[in-house]
């Protein structure tokens, strides 16, 4: 390696190393992704402290049918909680219903007991009285639990289709061939994947990184190059090095921040899905992760050069919004597009090749399982190439105007600067 190429590698790399540490030092941004991080914690605890949480609940019984119909739904509330859950024969021509998980608790009254009013001063959570089980009725104050309801009516159902079978005759094998017939079996002609989450909900998370990431880190850039010309500390660095790599080293060391903030983020929630148990979800979201990243990568870098342009086109800090717009155009336009367009179909598919969608579009494909294994590496060639170009174009703009701080500029006039200094350079 020559002298003067590896002058190139580190001057880029002292310039990305500075970005770094600035950013690792930038308050905004460590608060930014530890928010991030305790939404993803909070998003994987909450489900599963709320699957696991099981409602204790105090039923007051009156009647034989009551108290029979509630020994039987402690039963169907406690055996729905087992890993694999046995309906009765009796209530399978009901289906479980999906039953909900309690742990009901029987109150025997003693006689003479107000029913009424220990519902109503809360000394129990719902009451069940009646003799029969078919004439049954459920007690609530202001309203009943929908567990208590739910696994009572189950209960009264499967009670009651047992006592017509024994007036009837029928032995425990004709109940269960009456009550549990064949069913119909389902086959999926487009089969999509399946997980503990819907595919739908990951291309939506992933989506929404890529946008966050984007918007976040290209305005850091922009805000980060103009403030250089402010300062006029960019004079400083442009005679020590060439402006293209000050620029390589702005995109090489967001680029660096960038992947890995995200990183860190799907990690903790994959840890976090791991300490909970939900193995299924770390292995789905592992396996469509990979082409998530690479195409972060690629659109990341495709868009950071023009982030830097506009920052250059702009003299101060309030200039920002207006040099910045089509900027922001984007990254939006491209992420709405994205999401209507998460329906296979035509549409999705070519979007799955325009630069500016194929970041969102063609991981979102690979996890719908709609796209060919060819396709995402066609895909990822033609941003490529797009990024190439506009590295090239963002270049050329960048040092037609980062030393330019009398007034704001266009892309027009960046463009003619750069081909003025380069005449006067051939000179």
């Amino acid at each position: 390696m020559s002298a003067r190429r590896l002058s190139a590698v580190r001057g880029a790399w002292v310039i990305a190393s500075r970005e770094i540490v600035v950013k690792l030092r930038d308050k905004a941004f460590l608060g930014s992704t530890l928010f991030m991080l305790v939404l993803v914690a909070v998003g994987t605890a909450i489900p599963v402290l709320l699957a696991q949480s099981v409602p204790e609940l105090r039923v007051a019984v009156e009647g034989d049918g009551a108290r029979a119909a509630v020994r039987q739904a402690a039963v169907l509330g406690a055996e729905v909680q087992k890993d694999t859950p046995t309906v009765p024969a009796s209530l399978a021509v009901l289906g479980d219903g999906g039953l909900p998980p309690a742990n009901l608790s029987l109150v025997e009254l003693e006689p003479g007991t107000d029913v009424y009013r220990l519902v109503r001063d809360g000394d129990v959570d719902a009451a069940v009285v009646g003799q029969d089980v078919d004439s049954l009725r459920i007690l609530g104050a202001q309203g009943v639990p929908t567990e208590i309801s739910s696994l009572v009516r189950a209960a009264s159902a499967t009670l009651q289709v047992e006592q017509a079978a024994a007036e009837g005759g029928l032995s425990p094998q004709e109940v269960a061939a009456l009550t549990a017939p064949a069913v119909p079996t389902v086959t999926l002609l487009d089969a999509r994947p399946s997980g503990s989450v819907p595919p739908e909900l990951l291309v939506l998370v992933f989506a929404f990184l890529f946008y966050l990431s984007v918007l976040t880190f290209g305005m850091s850039i922009a805000q980060s190059v103009v403030e250089e010309k402010q300062s006029r500390v960019v004079e400083l660095l442009v005679a020590a090095m060439p402006v293209r790599r000050l620029l390589a080293g702005k995109v090489i060391g967001n680029t660096v921040m960038a992947v890995g903030q995200i990183v860190v983020i799907l990690g903790t929630g994959l840890l976090g899905a791991r300490l909970v148990g939900q193995g299924e979800l770390v292995s789905q979201v592992l396996a469509a992760s990979g082409w998530f990243i690479a195409f972060f990568l690629l659109g990341f870098v495709m868009l950071a050069c023009l982030w830097a342009v506009a920052g250059s086109l702009a003299t101060r800090t309030e200039e920002l919004q207006a040099t910045t717009v089509v900027m922001q155009v984007f990254v939006i336009v491209p992420f709405f597009a994205a999401i209507f367009a998460l329906d296979p179909g035509q549409t999705q598919t070519w979007l799955s090749y325009v630069p500016f969608t194929a970041p969102l579009l063609m991981p979102a494909r690979v996890v719908l399982g709609n796209a060919a294994a060819w396709e995402p590496f066609v895909s990822a060639g033609i941003v490529l190439g797009t990024a190439v170009l506009f590295v090239l174009l963002g270049a050329r703009l960048y040092e037609g105007s980062v030393l330019h701080t009398q007034s704001r500029l266009h892309a027009r006039q960046a463009w003619q600067s750069w081909r003025d200094e380069r005449r006067g350079a051939t000179r």
